[in-house]
């Protein structure tokens, strides 16, 4: 039979077990992975320790088949499932007027991996090497990007918050030339929601909400700061439809990122990976190569996200987003000083025409005479 030292792949090795003469062979290639492809949890957030509990041994005997050599038949090409973020691991915005965001720490691709120990794959493996007709092959990536999702509806606190949830989608891989070369289609997520935490909405400056006597408050809510990053106060009054246009806004800044840095991002992670073309192997490596690749984007984003800033509004996103809406805030707030000063402007007396003709004045009073 195969026995496998616990430990990194590079370090295993195969030896052939001894049997008393008496006893047929038996096999333990059952539970060589205690586990199906498709139960891995390849997308749990939550820490694990190093120490994996090693596989149960099996307890059923089996009679092994006639092989000529054990481990010789490789992987040539394959799928494995989508990787995805699952909702609400990603990097995210948001904090209302007065707290800043939640400080996440860097992500850490050991956080979301306890497969990988227990699979034995080696994060930073030697030189390709022949062990036992299973070998390691460094990986060249062909991954394209995806259309920009944008789904509404994220549950936020105010005012609003946006995350970045990628996913690999069409993953496939094949051996040839000594590499393993893995194609897929790298999609930006970035889901969205908006709060108004008791605020009233200002949909527009003639929407009845604005008074003659309450004009003054609103367009203090909605003017925008004077100085960076521009922000409305909006301690009372706020604008529903300009939330969501800066939440948005956060969506197609991650996309232009992906498109101006995250694929060369991901694919460099990828391709500091070997991988093993074992038959039993090679798909669940390959999967964790991704997985490593999706974590490394989503950490690398949110440190563009932040750039040099150290809280929520001087984030450099925060601060392009900001931006991005100050000339609709100072025209909403604007509007709204002109529809509050027409209201509070009485009328002036009518002057009603009779026959398409002014009416007359009347005459004055007579001049008393002495």
């Amino acid at each position: 039979m195969l026995t496998f030292a616990p430990g990194l792949k590079s370090h295993q090795t195969a030896t052939p077990a001894k049997h008393p003469a008496q006893q047929p062979p038996r096999r333990h290639t059952p539970n060589i992975l205690p586990f199906t492809f498709s139960q891995i949890p390849l997308h749990s957030p939550a820490k694990y320790d190093s120490a994996v509990e090693a596989p149960p041994e099996a307890t059923q005997e089996t009679p092994a088949p006639t092989v000529s050599s054990p481990n010789t038949t490789p992987a040539q090409s394959g799928t494995v499932p989508d990787v995805i973020t699952p909702p609400g691991k990603g990097k995210e915005t948001g904090g209302g007027p007065e707290e800043p965001a939640e400080d996440k720490p860097p992500l850490k691709a050991d956080d979301a991996f306890p497969v990988v120990a227990r699979i034995t794959l080696n994060p930073n493996p030697p030189a390709p090497a022949l062990q036992s007709g299973n070998k390691t092959d460094p990986v060249v990536s062909a991954i394209t990007q995806g259309a920009l999702s944008q789904p509404p509806g994220k549950p936020v606190s105010p005012f609003g918050a946006e995350s970045f949830e990628p996913t690999f989608t069409g993953i496939s891989y094949a051996f040839a030339g000594g590499k393993c070369n893995i194609t897929g289609t790298f999609n930006p997520i970035c889901p969205w929601g908006t709060a108004s935490g008791g605020d009233t909405d200002v949909p527009s400056a003639t929407d009845p909400v604005v008074t003659k006597d309450n004009w003054p408050a609103i367009k203090a809510d909605l003017a925008p700061g004077a100085s960076s990053p521009f922000k409305s106060p909006r301690s009372t009054y706020y604008s529903q439809s300009l939330v969501e246009r800066h939440e948005k806004f956060h969506g197609t800044d991650d996309n232009g990122w992906v498109t101006s840095s995250g694929l060369a991002i991901i694919k460099a992670s990828l391709e500091s990976r070997n991988v093993s073309n074992g038959l039993l192997t090679a798909a669940v490596e390959v999967a964790a190569v991704v997985e490593i690749a999706r974590l490394k984007a989503i950490e690398e984003n949110l440190k563009w996200y932040k750039g040099t800033g150290t809280a929520h509004d001087s984030y450099a996103g925060e601060i392009r987003a900001y931006a991005d809406g100050k000339p609709e805030y100072q025209k909403l707030a604007d509007a709204v000083e002109v529809q509050g000063r027409k209201l509070a402007t009485p009328p002036p007396p009518p002057t009603a025409p009779v026959g398409g003709v002014t009416a007359p004045s009347p005459p004055p009073p007579p001049v008393p005479h002495h």
